[in-house]
């Protein structure tokens, strides 16, 4: 999955799980679940990733789905979330890291094993064959219905909330406080 897939799919997740568990208001104008983070949160494992194995050591790694595609990350994100919520009720790392872990999900990251649950098969990453990652990546988009539909999906579900936003003129106030 590239960048729609995870957004539009994790947002549509949030929204689901807003809808159906009653959510705590912090106060009366503001959202619990901030949307901005939904956003980053589950492009986050990439933003790190990607990067880090793909481009600045590139001969170190040969991957790029290390640190940030294993469930420490995930686990410490929620973890660290968890105590920081007791402590101000602010949920921002818990909201990061169950993106994340979302994100995990959707790359079908239990078919890597030694990546998905590093470093309990050793502290070495495992390499995946060199090439053109990024020219793979393009010709699934256009072949693969595994990876263009969940795009698709995505795109319709970002393409939905971003017309609504627009359309109540609301686009400011969600820069703001991230709610949908």
């Amino acid at each position: 999955m590239i960048f729609f897939g995870h957004v539009g799919i994790t947002t549509a997740a949030f929204k689901l799980y807003e809808n159906i568990v009653p959510v705590e208001k912090v106060n009366e104008n503001e959202s619990y679940i901030d949307y901005r983070l939904v956003a980053i949160g589950s492009i986050l494992p990439d933003i790190i990733d990607k990067p880090i194995g793909a481009y600045f050591f590139r001969s170190t790694f040969h991957n790029s789905r290390i640190f940030a595609h294993s469930l420490v990350f995930s686990m410490f994100l929620i973890i660290l979330g968890s105590y920081y919520f007791k402590r101000s009720k602010n949920n921002g790392f818990i909201t990061l890291g169950v993106c994340s872990l979302i994100h995990q999900i959707l790359d079908s990251m239990w078919l890597y094993p030694g990546i998905l649950f590093w470093p309990a098969y050793g502290l070495k990453f495992p390499t995946r064959p060199e090439g053109n990652w990024l020219a793979m990546n393009i010709a699934n988009l256009l072949r693969n219905p595994a990876v263009y539909m969940p795009e698709i999906i995505g795109a319709i579900i970002v393409g939905y909330y971003f017309i609504m936003l627009v359309k109540n003129k609301r686009v400011k106030e969600f820069l703001k406080s991230g709610r949908l």
